[in-house]
C-alpha cells in the first residue's frame, strides 16, 4: 500500500471513530516539513470551551520513530488553541527523534513558561488499527496527549504513566488538558 492510500484509509477510519471533523480544514502556510507548525483537524462542540485537535502531518513522516502504535498522529482535547499548536508541534518534532508510546510521560517544562501550571504530558492510546492487506499491512494509531502538572509527573515517575492516566480518569480530568488547573488528588 503506498503512503497516499494508507493516509486516505487511516483518516477514513479516524473520521468514523473520532470525527466528524469541522469543515473547512485550515492549513498552516508554512509546512511542518519545512519547520512550521503541525496542521490540525478539529472538533468543536457549540458552547464547549474544549476543542479536540488531531494532527495530520506525522503519519507520512519517514523519520517518525514508530513504537507500539506504528505510524501515528497526535490528539489533544484542550481549552487553549495556542498551547496545542505549540506543544503538539514540539511533541511532533520529538517523535522524529525518539519513540513515544502510550503510558509514557514527557517533561515539557523547556517548552513552557516557568510559571505554567502544565509542565508535562502523559500519553494514552486513542486509536489503534491495522491498514492494508498482506505483507503491506501496517499498524497505525492516534496518541492522546494530556497535559499534566509537575506533581502528576512526579507521581508517574514513581507509579507509571498508566497509573497517572487512571487517576486522571477518576478525577474527571481525562482526556482534557486544562491549562489552568490544580493537580488531581494523588494520595
Amino acid at each position: 500500500m503506498n503512503l497516499s492510500d494508507l493516509t486516505r484509509e487511516f483518516f477514513g477510519v479516524v473520521d468514523q471513530r473520532i470525527g466528524p471533523f469541522d469543515r473547512p480544514f485550515q492549513f498552516r502556510p508554512f509546512p511542518f516539513d519545512a519547520g512550521g507548525a503541525l496542521n490540525f483537524l478539529t472538533i468543536r462542540e457549540h458552547g464547549d470551551p474544549f476543542v479536540t485537535y488531531l494532527s495530520w502531518d506525522l503519519l507520512g513522516q519517514p523519520n517518525q520513530k514508530r513504537g507500539s502504535l506504528g505510524r501515528y498522529e497526535l490528539l489533544a482535547v484542550c481549552d487553549d488553541e495556542e498551547w496545542c499548536l505549540e506543544i503538539l508541534t514540539s511533541i511532533g518534532r520529538q517523535s522524529l527523534l525518539e519513540v513515544l508510546n502510550p503510558g509514557e510521560t514527557l517533561d515539557i517544562a523547556a517548552w513552557t513558561k516557568t510559571d505554567a501550571t502544565i509542565q508535562g504530558v502523559v500519553f494514552d492510546e486513542a486509536l489503534r488499527t491495522h491498514l492494508g492487506t498482506g505483507p503491506r499491512r501496517e499498524a497505525c494509531g492516534v496518541l492522546t496527549c494530556i497535559g499534566v502538572t509537575r506533581p502528576e509527573l512526579a507521581f508517574a515517575l514513581r507509579r507509571g504513566g498508566t497509573a497517572l492516566v487512571e487517576r486522571l480518569k477518576q478525577s474527571g480530568v481525562y482526556p482534557r488538558t486544562m491549562i489552568q488547573r490544580a493537580s488531581v488528588d494523588l494520595s
